[in-house]
């Protein structure tokens, strides 16, 4: 009898948590495809040089340029001048073009390590008349971003770069560029900054 008690209870239980959640009540979100989405998969050597399609991975000063960075199951691009014996190290790595519109929105992970000063910089920057080759031609406007903190206990943690507006720029193509500098024989400036997850969707 005890037996039967409990389970018409656990009955009554079970019909009352699902008269709470109707089906009506039950509303998928709208799924917004991403205008770009870069996780930096495709490489498979810890080391390697970037060369994605659509991608321009070029180094302005000295011969550095972004690299495949790969820890244990997580891939990424990294940029370091730690021991390349240049004084002068300038990067960029640039996206393909993408046309914005008033409701696009940028986001993407960013990580450094030993970095010190903000000399050792990373920006990220907006061209509309990059013609896909020549990156110092191009006019480039800095576009400001949440930064990791320069601090050794967060060395290689990755940190959002908070939600980027990119509606200044509707209707028209872009490309996005990371640009790193540092130097490879100045020690304060040899620090290292990572990229994942690059992602541009729109968004009200």
């Amino acid at each position: 009898m005890k037996k039967t008690i409990l389970f018409l209870l656990g009955v009554m239980v079970m019909t009352s948590f699902t008269a709470c959640s109707p089906e009506e009540d039950i509303k998928n979100p709208d799924f917004q495809p991403y205008k770009l989405f870069e996780d930096f998969t495709s490489n498979t050597t810890d080391g390697a040089v970037i060369n994605l399609a659509g991608w321009t991975n070029f180094a302005e000063a000295g011969t550095v340029k972004w690299n495949q960075g790969i820890y244990y199951s997580d891939k990424y691009a990294e940029f370091t001048s730690f021991q390349s014996g240049q004084a002068v190290n300038i990067a960029w790595l640039v996206s393909p073009k993408i046309n914005v519109e008033s409701n696009s929105k940028l986001a993407f992970d960013v990580a450094q390590a030993y970095v010190s000063t903000a000399a050792n910089s990373i920006e990220l920057l907006v061209s509309t008349d990059f013609d896909g080759t020549n990156v110092t031609a191009a006019n480039w406007t800095v576009v400001n971003f949440t930064k990791p903190p320069l601090n050794f206990d967060t060395n290689f943690d990755f940190f959002s770069s908070g939600l980027i507006d990119l509606s200044t720029y509707a209707n028209q193509d872009v490309y996005l560029a990371f640009k790193v500098k540092g130097s490879g024989t100045n020690t304060s400036l040899d620090g290292t900054y990572s990229i994942d997850n690059v992602r541009i969707i729109n968004k009200n």
